[in-house]
């Protein structure tokens, strides 16, 4: 492995030597020899004290493997409204709109009444989402191995889709039951079926002229658990292939999704811990239109040769917001 490397690294080195001696009509032997030398010192140096010439190649590398597809098809986050064409700086820039016009019906009083446009610009700076660092004490297998790269980046990319996921079913969930955001509670029920609480939502996005395209529902474990035995054709179906549609919504999971308060039915604050009889699971509901997802800048940060660590330490660092737009349209089982 290592040979090959050093032939490849030869073979480069050798080429621009000779470009080098065409250019400027110098001997190309010399210019090979002298290419190759000022490589072997650039590594020597690289090796021995950390430095690292043109660091930013590594970033280049690294970061486009955890940007590629972070949204799976078979997660929720595939779905929602990505505004990150809209990023500036790590920013937002929305606007509140002003008052709404009054429609007038058989008018016969003139001039129409008129409202100045007000809008109020709105500048949402975006979350910063950090993983924790990684150490690889083999320096050299970690910079040239793409199989080490892959599998390293996969794992903080791995780490980032989950916290951004959870944070986004926490944003996307109604805080409570309302005309626009029902809450569906089958806990008084112990018997009730998953399937009838659906339909139930299903009844109260209707009642709230909800529109029919773009209502997603992401389902508890627990609750695509009591599905399972109440219809296993129906579960098997939507659980091999994610986003299919039940009832009018395109159906996901997820194993991270807010928990609700059991005496009041209000989502509990993130990050408490589940405890029956207190809390009841959620399979919470959004409508694409209403729910938002973006995207700034990556970075790659890197210490090469820690003498504290004896290795290679590294970590990344996303920025990224999710978020409700309009608080309309938002539902959620629990039980």
């Amino acid at each position: 492995m290592k040979l090959s490397k050093f032939l490849v690294a030869f073979m480069l080195n050798a080429m621009i030597g000779l470009c080098i001696a065409i250019v400027f009509g110098a001997n190309p032997v010399l210019c090979i020899a002298g290419v190759n030398a000022a490589g072997m010192i650039v590594h020597i140096i690289k090796s021995q004290s950390g430095f690292v010439f043109f660091d930013g190649l590594a970033a280049e590398i690294w970061i486009p493997d955890v940007k590629e597809a972070f949204y799976p098809d078979s997660s929720f986050l595939s779905q929602p409204q990505d505004l990150s064409s809209l990023v500036d700086a790590d920013a937002i820039n929305l606007a509140e709109a002003g008052i709404d016009p009054t429609v007038l019906k058989n008018n016969t009083v003139y001039p129409i009444a008129s409202t100045d446009a007000s809008d109020t610009p709105l500048r949402v700076v975006l979350d910063t989402y950090d993983t924790t660092s990684t150490t690889v004490r083999n320096a050299v297998a970690l910079e040239l191995s793409y199989d080490q790269r892959a599998l390293y980046t996969s794992k903080h990319k791995k780490a980032l889709l989950q916290k951004f996921g959870i944070d986004a079913a926490y944003a996307y969930a109604p805080d409570s039951d309302a005309a626009l955001n029902p809450v569906i509670n089958a806990s008084a029920d112990a018997a009730a079926e998953i399937l009838d609480r659906i339909i139930d939502l299903q009844t109260a996005y209707n009642a709230a002229d909800a529109p029919i395209e773009g209502r997603v529902l992401v389902l508890d474990p627990v609750h695509a658990a009591i599905i399972a035995k109440e219809d296993k054709k129906l579960y098997k179906a939507f659980e091999s292939t994610p986003g299919s549609m039940l009832f009018g919504f395109k159906i996901y999971m997820f194993s991270r999704n807010p928990i609700y308060i059991a005496a009041t039915g209000v989502k509990a604050a993130q990050g408490v811990a589940y405890v029956g009889g207190t809390h009841l699971r959620s399979s919470f509901a959004f409508l694409v239109g209403e729910v938002m997802k973006a995207q700034g800048t990556y970075k790659l940060f890197s210490k090469l040769n820690d003498p504290g660590e004896k290795g290679d330490v590294f970590n990344f660092q996303m920025r990224g917001l999710v978020s409700k737009i309009r608080n309309k349209y938002a539902g959620a089982i629990i039980k």
